[in-house]
């Protein structure tokens, strides 16, 4: 058997597998629907929304895009100085972004920031001001008296939207431009991780595939900006740890303060501190660890001046999840269809691209990123949604795309199943 029939033979084997289990988790769907005998709010089981088929004009645009990204980016992403590659792949990832956006016909897709934080934050007000609503935070999410949203993250977000309205930083567009901002900075972060981890041609080819991937369709909402804040906190630690003396520590300073403040985004961050564990340890860095963890310990401490603590806040959090519908959804079935809903996201070529990944280093980034999912699915703090909620940890396990050759054909399949998702889902994030 030549090299090409065996590797033709091991792609469908995994693409007939990767179809095999979302078609097996929906089935499995529709039987707990059927016995839930309540509305577990998921109407297009596993996924969050309502399957209806749209198929307007707009659907040209991600379409057009994604056709141009493929032709370029590439090749680009080959030949560019690095900084200049690593732009242009951060601005091909929110062009993408944008275009399924506007595909998309839900109402609500330019206004979930709003709905969810932005538009509360005359809740900071009506406590008082920023230190009494940071004292009463906790109370306030245990007995319900917030928006879901807000019972399940730490204050960090909307008091930064709080304050960028006190300097005149408010409205839709700059609420949807910090979005597409920490979409840019999780690409641009896992390329970088990825580049200093795995080296720098892995990284380049990896690329494109942190752009086109079905991901791309639910990068309109908060965890998104959760991931890019998260994501640069680990590649600045990661880059320390790999560096010695002033530039080390200013590294260490930055990961440990946008650690921390990635924390006060929300708790699941806290899971990919693993993959910048992992490399610290294969490093023997434990000034970069001890250091970086130090610095977001105190970030994370200093809201106690105000009465806030974050371990507190974590199990209130635990508190509300399964006081509402997650105690409905159950455990035992979201176990294997949160991870089918992941594999949808990172799309089928991901799929192949894991099972032919070979460079060990690499692995390092992509492996470690998987168990930090597997921690997450583990935890039973995601009863579904987890095509929203698992974002942050999309772009390092994307990074798999380097292990395939041809990449136009394998993008070209992604594109298909992002716009097919643009088409028949509608979902207000």
């Amino acid at each position: 058997m030549t090299a090409r029939r065996a590797a033709a033979l091991q792609a469908a084997a995994v693409l007939a597998a990767w179809a095999l289990l979302l078609a097996g988790v929906w089935l499995l769907g529709q039987y707990k629907l059927e016995r839930a005998g309540v509305s577990l709010q998921l109407g297009a089981m596993p996924l969050y929304g309502g399957w209806e088929r749209h198929l307007e004009a707009e659907l040209l645009l991600p379409i057009a895009a994604g056709a141009l990204i493929i032709a370029v980016l590439p090749a680009a992403a080959a030949r560019l100085r690095w900084r200049y590659a690593l732009l242009a792949t951060a601005a091909a990832g929110v062009l993408f972004s944008v275009a399924l956006g506007f595909a998309h016909s839900h109402p609500q897709t330019w206004s979930d920031v709003h709905n969810h934080y932005a538009g509360h934050i005359g809740l900071v007000d009506d406590a008082g001001g920023f230190g009494p609503f940071l004292e009463q935070y906790t109370a306030a999410q245990l007995e319900g008296a917030y928006p879901v949203h807000l019972q399940s993250h730490p204050p960090g977000l909307i008091l930064f939207f709080w304050g960028a309205a006190r300097i005149g930083l408010e409205g839709l567009l700059f609420q949807n431009a910090v979005v597409k901002l920490g979409v840019a900075a999780a690409i641009a972060a896992a390329l970088v991780i990825a580049r200093d981890v795995a080296g720098e041609r892995p990284a380049r080819r990896a690329a494109p595939f942190l752009v086109v991937a079905p991901a791309a369709f639910w990068q309109n909402n908060a965890d998104i900006v959760f991931g890019g804040v998260t994501l640069a906190a680990v590649a600045c630690l990661v880059l320390a740890a790999n560096r010695t003396g002033a530039r080390a520590a200013v590294l260490t300073i930055a990961g440990g303060l946008l650690a921390g403040a990635a924390l006060m985004l929300s708790f699941s961050a806290a899971l990919l501190a693993l993959p910048f564990l992992v490399v610290a340890v294969w490093r023997r860095r434990w000034d970069v660890l001890l250091g970086g963890g130090a610095v977001a310990a105190a970030v994370v401490l200093a809201p106690l001046l105000w009465g806030y603590w974050w371990l507190e806040g974590l199990q209130t959090t635990r508190v509300r999840y399964y006081a509402g519908v997650a105690s409905l959804r159950g455990y035992w079935y979201f176990l294997l269809a949160n991870l089918a809903v992941f594999a949808l996201a990172l799309g089928p070529a991901t799929a192949v691209a894991l099972a032919r990944l070979r460079h060990r280093r690499m692995w390092i980034v992509v492996g470690s990123c998987l168990a930090a999912v597997a921690v997450a699915d583990l935890s039973g703090m995601s009863s579904s949604e987890t095509e929203r909620i698992w974002q942050p940890f999309m772009p390092l396990a994307l990074l798999a795309g380097c292990a395939l050759a041809r990449p136009r054909a394998w993008l070209a399949l992604q594109l298909a199943v992002a716009v097919v998702l643009a088409a028949a889902l509608r979902v207000q994030w």
